[in-house]
């Protein structure tokens, strides 16, 4: 059993017995039903606590989970993803006068066969590195493969070719569905350093800034919370059955995350004759809102630090 729960930053607070809207809240069983866990509230004040997603009107809550029962806690900070920034450097002049191709080649999908876009240049005898980038980038720059976002950067000699996100909107009007990764080849010799060998002319490809999904980016938790849909709210037929439960996550925010992982019944292993044992709870805070991250850590530290885990403080 898996849930992810998302907070925008609003503060936490119970009216009515309802969340506020967008907010995350951790919640203890009373004579009067839930109320929320204090700050340095231990497993001695209360055995169970459950999470609680605000989201106006309704709430979406976690199973209640004895304190004794969590076997591992942590979380790690939100960092935006990165484009990936591929550099292809020549590295010597042309021997002699020809037709040098470029290669650009698409590893986005992580399979082949992969798409790939040609390039092609006349060189003479003795062309430098700087002249050859500058034809590459005219001739790219003329017919940009559609994976590329935006006009080749020449530095004189080695060329600067950026990768769209997850989630860019691209020039044919369609989304990239993930981080662009990106190779290419020079020409179709190869030596035996493996560099490859066109005319007398080397290049390398290297990557001025790695391609990174980061972590908590709010396109991947999107995905997440659209993966989790099915088992949370039934959304498993998504062609007969269109009609999609409202998502809560925002595409251009970054969320701190929070894992709590609870056996069901206590035990020590993760399954039941086969059967999942456990529940995995993930908690997506806006980082851009601190004091909702420290009045989150502020109530469940307390609270797993009296079952012997250590802090999140993010």
């Amino acid at each position: 059993m898996r849930q992810l729960l998302i907070g925008d930053g609003t503060a936490a607070a119970l009216t009515n017995g309802l969340t506020a809207d967008g907010s995350i809240d951790i919640q203890v069983l009373s004579s009067d039903g839930p109320v929320k866990l204090a700050p340095g509230d231990t497993v001695a004040d209360s055995d169970s606590i459950r999470f609680v997603q605000g989201t106006g009107g309704t709430q979406i809550a976690s199973p209640w989970i004895k304190g004794k029962n969590v076997v591992a806690y942590g979380g790690k900070s939100g960092v935006a993803q990165a484009a990936e920034v591929a550099r292809f450097t020549i590295s010597t002049n042309a021997t002699a006068a020809g037709t040098h191709t470029l290669k650009l080649i698409n590893l986005t999908n992580g399979a082949e066969p992969f798409e790939f876009k040609s390039y092609e240049i006349a060189v003479t005898a003795t062309m430098t590195p700087t002249a050859q980038t500058a034809l590459l980038k005219t001739a790219i720059d003329a017919d940009l493969p559609h994976w590329v976002n935006g006009a080749v950067t020449d530095n004189g000699g080695n060329l600067d070719i950026t990768g769209f996100k997850k989630g860019e909107s691209k020039a044919d009007g369609s989304v990239q569905a993930e981080l662009v990764h990106m190779d290419g080849a020079f020409g179709q010799e190869v030596t035996a350093t493996g560099a490859i060998n066109n005319n007398g002319s080397t290049m390398a490809v290297t990557y001025s800034t790695p391609g990174s999904r980061g972590f908590g980016d709010g396109f991947y938790i999107r995905e997440f919370e659209e993966e989790l849909q099915g088992s949370g709210f039934g959304y498993y037929n998504r062609v007969e059955l269109p009609i999609q439960p409202t998502l809560h996550s925002v595409t251009g925010n970054v969320y701190d995350m929070y894992h709590i992982v609870a056996s069901k019944d206590g035990s020590t292993t993760s399954g039941i004759n086969g059967v999942d044992n456990l529940m995995e709870i993930y908690i997506a805070l806006d980082d851009g809102t601190a004091a909702s991250t420290q009045a989150f850590e502020g109530a469940l530290n307390p609270y797993l630090n009296s079952v012997g885990f250590s802090s999140v403080n993010l």
